[in-house]
């Protein structure tokens, strides 16, 4: 393999969609529910619009909450993994890639590799930081990625 790749796996990408699409189509159909519900309720405030929002009950508005809660699921999915930090680990550099940005960090320039957390910390010359951001990949997956390659892990 060219490098080792550090961020979601395939399988992770499958459930961030499959969780915000069934989160998405539950909050939108229970949502009217829930607000008829609370409009009931003595001491919450803004008692018109949420009988509002709980008056939709016709047939058409239950098929388009669903629809609608599975478009905004999947939207949210999307955003979130766009969002996602992930490395590269090549033999003579580490690559770091952002939605579609990349920034190539030369062996030579990495004197420290460490983690804080979920954080993966690459350490440059005079103490400059050159990468601090959480990575969606497990501490092992991390550990092995940089150790077999000979970067300086300083993590046990």
């Amino acid at each position: 393999m060219p490098y080792d790749d550090l961020g979601s796996s395939r399988e992770d990408k499958i459930w961030t969609y499959a969780i915000c699409a069934a989160g998405g189509i539950l909050i939108l159909t229970l949502g009217p529910l829930l607000a008829r519900w609370l409009a009931d309720v003595p001491f919450v405030p803004f008692k018109e619009p949420l009988r509002w929002v709980g008056g939709f009950d016709q047939p058409w508005a239950w098929a388009a909450r669903v629809a609608l809660g599975l478009v905004a699921g999947l939207v949210v999915a999307l955003l979130t993994l766009v969002d996602e930090w992930h490395l590269e680990v090549h033999d003579d550099a580490v690559v770091v890639v952002h939605d579609q940005d990349r920034r190539r960090l030369p062996r030579e320039a990495i004197v420290g590799i460490h983690l804080e957390g979920k954080k993966i910390v690459i350490d440059g010359t005079d103490g400059r930081r050159l990468f601090e951001k959480p990575v969606e990949a497990g501490r092992e997956r991390v550990k092995l990625a940089f150790a077999s390659r000979g970067y300086p892990l300083e993590t046990e």
